[in-house]
């Protein structure tokens, strides 16, 4: 179809909407971020003012401890988030070829990247198909090291959280499967959107930033859910030294499709 437009002003056409969709999701971060700094804010000065007027051996003052423990624990977890998604949208990707076995082994053994609670839980499975290919470790580690800490922090404690690479035709696959329960439908809906999670949980910027870093690298972001485990697959291109054409307009955030293993 014709609408008498030449192909420089459908592709200048083509890149205000997409910068119009960018500037949305931005605001929405700003919004999100200080609406939750605020409330943070909040929990903290209203612990302050509790432990001013009560003395220590009473339970007034021990619950206001645990407001402020909980309001700088929400900021800390923001922080962290913002800088991550700051690092991993400015700068330029640079790709490398790799073992991409190896490195994820290596993101998910970080207690810096995915928190001291990996240690003893996480698995790392290597399900056959050449393991050396090009991606951009920066963005990986943000994409995966997000997926990890969500599996982590939904599962039950104590229960394993399974990694697992591998290929399938000229793309390369990365599963994380924990056993917690069904993604529920109001969860499903937002699932990607940067937003609050529960009342103490702190702000759902993980996801986002797994989804941003992925579609950076010419991916694509599925899930699956059942009542006895949830999975979150990375979906790679095959190889390339340089940012796929297009990758951000191409690629696309799918439903159930990675299989989830029982």
């Amino acid at each position: 179809m014709n609408d008498g437009f030449t192909r420089i002003e459908t592709a200048l056409l083509e890149a205000l909407e997409r910068e119009r969709a960018a500037l949305h999701q931005r605001d929405l971060i700003h919004g999100v971020a200080l609406h939750e700094i605020a409330n943070a804010v909040t929990v903290v000065a209203s612990g302050l003012e509790l432990i001013k007027h009560n003395t220590p051996d009473s339970s007034t003052h021990a619950f206001a401890l645990q407001q402020i423990h909980r309001g700088v624990n929400v900021m800390s977890d923001l922080i962290r988030g913002l800088r991550v998604l700051l690092e991993s949208t400015a700068e330029p990707a640079v790709f490398s070829r790799a073992d991409l076995f190896a490195f994820v082994r290596s993101v998910v053994t970080d207690p810096h990247l995915v928190g001291n609670g990996a240690i003893g839980r996480v698995g790392v499975v290597l399900r056959g198909g050449e393991a050396t290919t090009s991606f951009c470790p920066v963005l990986l580690r943000h994409a995966l090291s997000q997926l990890v800490r969500n599996a982590l922090k939904y599962s039950a404690p104590q229960t394993p959280v399974t990694v697992s690479v591998g290929a399938r035709g000229g793309r390369r696959w990365i599963h994380v499967i924990n056993r917690g329960p069904k993604l529920g439908a109001e969860v499903v809906r937002h699932l990607f959107v940067p937003r609050k999670r529960s009342p103490g949980g702190g702000v759902g910027f993980g996801l986002h930033i797994t989804q941003a870093c992925t579609l950076r690298m010419g991916g694509r972001v599925v899930y699956g859910s059942t009542p006895n485990a949830t999975v979150f697959s990375l979906i790679l291109p095959g190889d390339f030294l340089e940012a796929p054409a297009g990758a951000d307009a191409s690629a696309r955030t799918l439903g159930p499709e990675a299989p989830v293993r029982r």
